[in-house]
């Protein structure tokens, strides 16, 4: 995989909503509509989830992590997030 691109899943959640998630993440929902993500990679995890509300016609970010780049809301009922890049040490 190079750096410029990620392995992604796609999963439907509460009220229809397509997620899009980086690979190595974790996803708990209910019908309710309450969605939350964690980092299940060496770099973050253990770090804070993003939590995530969504009804019929809304979807609202709630709190957010550190693993993540960016989150869209898409206005087919789309949410995507975005990994930060991997963290690289030197030696």
């Amino acid at each position: 995989m190079s750096k410029d691109s990620q392995e992604t899943n796609t999963q439907t959640v509460a009220y229809g909503w397509q997620l899009i998630t980086p690979e190595n993440t974790i996803v708990t929902d209910n019908e309710q509509g309450n969605i939350v993500i964690g980092d299940s990679s060496n770099d973050f995890s253990g770090g804070p989830f993003i939590v995530l509300k969504v009804s019929e016609n809304e979807a609202t970010v709630k709190a957010s992590g550190y693993f993540e780049q960016g989150v869209s809301i898409t206005l087919d009922k789309k949410i995507i997030v975005q990994r930060r890049p991997d963290i690289e040490l030197d030696d």
